[in-house]
C-alpha cells in the first residue's frame, strides 16, 4: 500500500513538472566577460537540481568513508556481543547439565562483553563453587562491584557459603542483604539452614513461623523443624519456666495443636511445674485430634497433692466423643488415682484389663496402676498379685 502511494505521488510530481516546464518560456542570460551564456529557465533549474543531487551524494559518500572505522568497530562489537551471548547461554546450559568445568570456561569467555561481564562472573563463581575451587569462586565474586548486581552477588554468596557449611559467613552476608532491605523467601530459607546449623533455635522458630505463614515451606518440613526447635529450646530452658511460658505464648494456635509439638512442650512445662499451662496445651491438641501419646501424660497435669476434678470431667467428655477407647479408660483411672477416687479408678482399670482391644503394653500399665491403688488402700497382697500380672505381661512383650 505504501509503495502504491509513493508511485502515485511521483506520477503527480512528474505531471506538475511537465506542465510547469511546457508553459515556462523564460530565459536566463549569464554574463562573465568576455563571455555570455543564454539558456532556458527550465534547463537552469534542472542544472541546479542536478548539482545539488550530485553534491549531496558526494558528501554522503565522503561521510560514509570517514565513518568506516566507527562502523567497523561497531561491527566487531556486535560480533563480540553475539559470541558472548552464545557463551553465556552455553554456560547456563552446562551448569544445569552438571558440566561445571565447561561452564566455567564458557562463562570466562562471555566476560569479553563488558555489558555481560558481571553476569558471566556470577555464572563462573557458581561453576567454580561446584568444582570446590573456592579461591577461584571468591575471585570471580570480587569482580562484581556494580550496585545493580550487589543483591545478586550477596544472595549467591550466602547460598554458596551455606552450601559449603560456612553458616557464620552466610549469616554475615545475609545481614548485609537485610541492611539493604532485602527480604526474599530464598534468603530466609538460607538463614533458616544457617541458624539450624549454629543451633540458634529461637531464630529457627521465628523463621519457620514466617516461612510457614507465607507457604514457603512444605508443611511436613515445617512441622519437623518446629518440633526440633521447640525440643532443643525446652532442653536449653529446662530450668527457666518463664522462658518456656514465653515460648508457648509465641506459638501460633495452629502449631500448638500439633501432637508432637504439644508433647515436647507439655513435657518441658511439666518439668518446671507449669501444670495448668501444660494441661491447657494438651487439651487444646487432644480436642483437635486424637493421640494416645498425649493422653498418657495428661494425668500428670495435676501438681502433687493438688485437687483438680476438671481433668476427670475432660476425660469423661473425650470418652463420649471417642467411645470404647481403652486408652481413655486408663487415663481416667490415673486421674482418679491422683484425686483419690478409688472406686472410679478401680472400675476404669478393670474395664481396661478385660477389654479385648487393650494392647499388651496398656494392659501391663493397667496392672501397675491397679497395684498402686491397692497399695494406697493398704492391701499389700492384692498389690503384689497385680505386680506379678504386670511382670508376666511385660515379659511377653
Amino acid at each position: 500500500m505504501r509503495s502504491a502511494l509513493w508511485l502515485a505521488f511521483l506520477f503527480a510530481v512528474a505531471v506538475v513538472l511537465a506542465l510547469f516546464a511546457s508553459s515556462n518560456g523564460g530565459h536566463i542570460t549569464i554574463y562573465f566577460p568576455p563571455y555570455r551564456l543564454d539558456t532556458s529557465l527550465n534547463l537552469f533549474i534542472a542544472t541546479l537540481l542536478g548539482i545539488f543531487v550530485v553534491t549531496l551524494l558526494a558528501w554522503r559518500t565522503f561521510a560514509a568513508i570517514l565513518d568506516l572505522p566507527k562502523q567497523a568497530a561497531a561491527y566487531r562489537r556486535k560480533q563480540r556481543e553475539a559470541r558472548s551471548i552464545v557463551f553465556l547461554s552455553e554456560a547456563i546450559e552446562d551448569i544445569f547439565a552438571g558440566r561445571f568445568s565447561k561452564a566455567l570456561k564458557s562463562a570466562e569467555a562471555a566476560t569479553a562483553n563488558a555489558a555481560m561481564a558481571e553476569t558471566a562472573a556470577l555464572l563462573a563463581a557458581r561453576s567454580a563453587h561446584r568444582l570446590n575451587r573456592f579461591d577461584i569462586r571468591d575471585q570471580w565474586l570480587a569482580k562484581i562491584q556494580s550496585p545493580e548486581k550487589r543483591q545478586a552477588r550477596l544472595v549467591a554468596t550466602a547460598d554458596m557459603q551455606m552450601d559449603s557449611n560456612d553458616a557464620q559467613g552466610a549469616l554475615a552476608t545475609i545481614e548485609q542483604l537485610q541492611k539493604g532491605g532485602a527480604r526474599q523467601l530464598f534468603v530466609q530459607r538460607i538463614a533458616l539452614k544457617a541458624n539450624q546449623q549454629l543451633k540458634n533455635w529461637e531464630e529457627v522458630l521465628r523463621l519457620t513461623h514466617s516461612l510457614s505463614k507465607r507457604e514457603a515451606l512444605h508443611p511436613v518440613i515445617a512441622q519437623k523443624t518446629l518440633q526440633e526447635a521447640i525440643a532443643k529450646l525446652v532442653q536449653e530452658k529446662s530450668a527457666d519456666h518463664e522462658a518456656l511460658v514465653r515460648i508457648w505464648k509465641t506459638l501460633p494456635k495452629e502449631n500448638r495443636k500439633i501432637s508432637r509439638i504439644a508433647l515436647v512442650m507439655a513435657k518441658g512445662l511439666l518439668a518446671v511445674g507449669q501444670f495448668d499451662i501444660a494441661k491447657d496445651l494438651l487439651e487444646e491438641s487432644l480436642d483437635a485430634q486424637w493421640d494416645e501419646v498425649l493422653l498418657e501424660i495428661y494425668p500428670s497435669c495435676v501438681a502433687p497433692g493438688a485437687s483438680n476434678l476438671t481433668l476427670v470431667q475432660k476425660v469423661e467428655a473425650w470418652m463420649t466423643q471417642y467411645p470404647g477407647e481403652p486408652a481413655l479408660s486408663l487415663a481416667l483411672a490415673r486421674v482418679c488415682l491422683a484425686q483419690k477416687l478409688w472406686g472410679k479408678a478401680k472400675s476404669s482399670l478393670t474395664s481396661v484389663i478385660h477389654d479385648p482391644k487393650t494392647k499388651p503394653a496398656m494392659k501391663a500399665s493397667a496392672y501397675m496402676a491397679m497395684a498402686q491403688l491397692h497399695e494406697s488402700l493398704d492391701e499389700p497382697s492384692e498389690a503384689a498379685e497385680q505386680y506379678k500380672l504386670a511382670a508376666k505381661v511385660y515379659s511377653n512383650l
